[in-house]
């Protein structure tokens, strides 16, 4: 049975607000949920509210409602990659399972670790691994950096397979680095979608390898080599309609993307990217941003145009000020408010921490 398109937004039978259907509530493949648009009625936040990392019952019934496999394995490799990007485990498990174990269900779970096992490994034996990798390209002519290797693990992670396993060493580089820019969630959670990246990719690196070709032809014997240059520039030609056809077809394209992810291609978007593959130097410090000097003039200028425009006159200064006023003597109210509520909280602490017992009155609006 497909799944329909889900509506914007639909309300938790838990707490009773109005949610995003695709962003708040996981995909169930519980027959139960089909009318549902196969997402559990329960939102993400509700259903983790009980949720204890110490327990794996506690895990598995949620597993139970939503008819998903415990595997013994992957949720050994998603607590190590949660450490990683500093993520939520189950949320990150959940995305795991539909990417690589798509069909499987509740059933079909492995609670203890399989002997041929690759997931265990030590932080110490993924570093070796992964030398031992960059050695053996380093050996054949071709040379992975650390961010074509961290792209790699991450096409092989989120598509669930190598898609480029059977390629020539020498295209494999350039056929991870572009298909990375392909896998946003609207492309991994479409099952037409996905093979058809990966064959564009594929088409892309074939029509690098023609213009490698026709830039390498002499141009002193290009009146001998016309016939040679005529068809490689068909070939070409037919690729590129190729790809267009694919890319209207699955909606890929800008012109043609009726589905296209929130935030992707803004600094968010591109920053969550970023975080996924791996790269720790996308951080950004929005303190420095917003005290740095050069943001300051920014704001400054601003505001000098704003003043100039408005032509405020005597009268609106005085109405301005008198705003203002009030404005302060309701912050400093506030303030002392919450001062006094801090001195109690930090009061209450004390005698927490001495003997666990402390009994406040209320005079009016404070406390003795």
């Amino acid at each position: 049975m497909g799944r329909k398109k889900t509506t914007e937004k639909k309300m938790c039978l838990s707490c009773g607000k109005m949610k995003h259907a695709k962003d708040d509530f996981f995909i169930s493949n519980n027959q139960f949920h089909a009318a549902n648009d196969f997402r559990h009625p329960v939102c993400k936040e509700c259903l983790k509210k009980d949720l204890d990392y110490n327990n794996i019952e506690s895990i598995c019934a949620i597993l139970r409602e939503l008819d998903r496999p415990f595997l013994f394995d992957l949720w050994q490799k998603t607590l190590q990659e949660s450490e990683v990007k500093k993520k939520e485990p189950f949320g990150l498990y959940i995305k795991n399972v539909q990417l690589a174990y798509k069909g499987y269900t509740y059933k079909d779970s492995i609670f203890e670790p399989t002997e041929d096992s690759s997931m265990q490994l030590s932080e110490n034996e993924m570093s070796d691994n992964a030398l031992i990798q960059e050695t053996s390209n380093k050996d054949s002519g071709i040379v992975f950096s650390e961010l074509d290797l961290k792209n790699k693990d991450y096409v092989i992670r989120h598509v669930g397979y190598d898609p480029f396993e059977y390629e020539r060493e020498e295209d494999k580089r350039n056929l991870y680095n572009k298909l990375v820019d392909y896998l946003d969630d609207s492309t991994l959670e479409d099952p037409f979608k996905l093979p058809a990246v990966i064959e564009i990719v594929r088409t892309f690196n074939q029509i690098d390898k023609i213009n490698a070709a026709i830039a390498a032809v002499d141009t002193r014997q290009i009146a001998n080599n016309t016939g040679g240059l005529k068809g490689l520039i068909d070939a070409k030609s037919n690729l590129l309609k190729s790809i267009l056809q694919i890319a209207r077809e699955n909606g890929i394209s800008v012109n043609y993307n009726n589905n296209k992810s929130k935030g992707a291609g803004t600094l968010s978007g591109i920053i969550k990217q970023l975080h996924e593959i791996g790269i720790d130097t996308a951080e950004i410090n929005l303190f420095d941003i917003e005290t740095c000097e050069g943001m300051k003039q920014v704001a400054d200028i601003s505001n000098r145009s704003i003043l100039e425009q408005l032509m405020l006159n005597e009268s609106d200064y005085t109405e301005m000020i008198a705003e203002q006023r009030k404005m302060i003597v309701e912050m400093q109210e506030k303030i002392e408010k919450l001062e006094e509520e801090n001195r109690l909280l930090k009061l209450k602490i004390k005698h927490y921490e001495k003997d666990g017992t402390i009994e406040l009155k209320q005079v009016g609006d404070t406390y003795q």
